[in-house]
């Protein structure tokens, strides 16, 4: 699989470094992480809150925390410009979530910086961050409440409908 963001191979591993860096600093600072899915969702890129300086958006929703995740590894890290939602790092949904990246066929071949999309029909209904493995299942970073960011397996839904990579 050619790589979607067009970096060589240790390129990617220090963009995927970062992406699991945001996403589990978003986790272990639960209490000041707000769901919303007002204009305030994009408030992580909007205002440079970059994961390597310890900030992190006070209000997302799964997108754009997804989204935040990736621009720091991708953006901040390597200038790459947005191959997650084609959007020029200031928008997006699991729409275009889907119409950007590659998909990954297979749960063995997801790796950490990937997404996992949910829903039973496009343009799926949410969607989670791996960032790593534990017995060797898939684990999320998942950002759909209030109550949230959380750490789960990838299949803790049971619609999964696909994962896809843009690093």
């Amino acid at each position: 699989m050619a790589a979607v963001s067009g970096l060589d191979r240790d390129q990617r591993a220090e963009a995927r470094r970062a992406t699991v860096k945001a996403a589990l600093l978003g986790l272990n600072n639960i209490s000041e992480v707000h769901y919303t899915q007002d204009s305030r969702r994009w408030e992580g890129i909007g205002n440079g809150r970059a994961a390597a300086k310890g900030k992190f958006p006070h209000h997302s929703d799964c997108s754009s925390y997804a989204t935040w995740c990736l621009w720091n590894g991708l953006n901040l890290g390597f200038d790459v410009d947005d191959v997650v939602n084609g959007l020029d790092w200031s928008a997006g949904y699991t729409g275009t979530l889907l119409q950007n990246g590659k998909q990954v066929k297979r749960v063995e071949n997801v790796r950490q910086g990937d997404l996992v999309l949910y829903g039973r029909q496009w343009p799926g209904s949410h969607v989670a961050i791996v960032v790593g493995r534990q017995n060797g299942v898939p684990m999320v970073v998942s950002h759909g409440s209030e109550e949230g960011p959380f750490f789960v397996r990838y299949d803790y839904r049971s619609d999964v409908m696909q994962f896809r990579r843009y690093i």
